[in-house]
């Protein structure tokens, strides 16, 4: 896979006029960055998540991928180097067995079938839910769901994997599993979550957001060692921090 930046300079957007969501985002990815974006109920983690697919429009600034401006006639280009892990899984999976989720993306972009199930055998493989490919979806636990989520995203081999709150509905075997999928994917990653710990374990540089607003950017070890930081913006540290004091 290729290597590829994300360049988002000034971005801001609002639901209604009154209420923005995104207030003058601005920030440089690129290469294997692993990015955790944290911060209090509602400031916009979501949000951003979205916008960089373009699943938000009409907004304000500009987002580069590589050398792609992001707007409307340039969707399927944007799509094709950027996978998304939508928070509900219920809302990624929609055919009758896994085998035919994972393949659903590589066929729709007219791959050989040879070529479609080398991807889906590979994502199974990424994912460690090869024991899974002829479950019926309806049939899978919470965390199933979570991990062929995200093996329907690998299938498309993307330049960026873009997450949001992953290890919700995740047992710890599992979650153990995934931060162990992402440490070894050359993936560049931007990942949303509450849960420290996880970000902590996958990330190494955290945007921390306040209001729609990117308070800090630095590495995640400075930011999520800041007790008081976090406390001011309605955090707190990691509970494995907790446990070596």
């Amino acid at each position: 896979m290729s290597h590829i930046n994300i360049d988002v300079e000034n971005v801001s957007f609002s639901y209604e006029k009154e209420h923005p969501v995104l207030r003058d985002i601005t920030f440089h990815a690129g290469g294997q960055d692993a990015i955790g974006i944290i911060g209090a109920n509602g400031v916009g983690k979501s949000t951003l998540l979205k916008l960089l697919v373009g699943l938000v429009p009409d907004f304000s600034g500009s987002v580069r991928v590589g050398d792609v401006l992001l707007e409307k006639k340039t969707l399927p280009l944007i799509r094709e180097k950027i996978g998304y892990v939508f928070q509900d899984s219920d809302s990624q999976l929609f055919m009758t067995n896994v085998y035919e989720d994972v393949a659903f993306a590589p066929r729709n972009y007219g791959l050989p079938e040879e070529e479609v199930a080398a991807r889906v055998e590979q994502a199974l493989s990424q994912t460690h839910t090869g024991h899974l490919r002829n479950r019926q979806i309806y049939r899978l636990s919470g965390g199933e769901k979570k991990l062929v989520s995200i093996a329907t995203i690998l299938s498309m081999t993307p330049d960026i994997l873009l997450m949001d709150e992953p290890s919700v509905a995740l047992d710890p075997k599992n979650r153990r599993n995934l931060i162990h999928i992402l440490n070894e994917c050359g993936y560049l990653k931007i990942i949303a979550s509450h849960d420290l710990d996880f970000i902590w374990d996958t990330c190494s540089r955290v945007l921390l957001m306040a209001e729609g607003r990117i308070i800090r950017d630095g590495k995640t070890e400075e930011i999520l060692r800041d007790g008081a930081l976090l406390e001011q913006y309605g955090l707190e540290l990691p509970l494995s921090l907790y446990r070596r004091k």
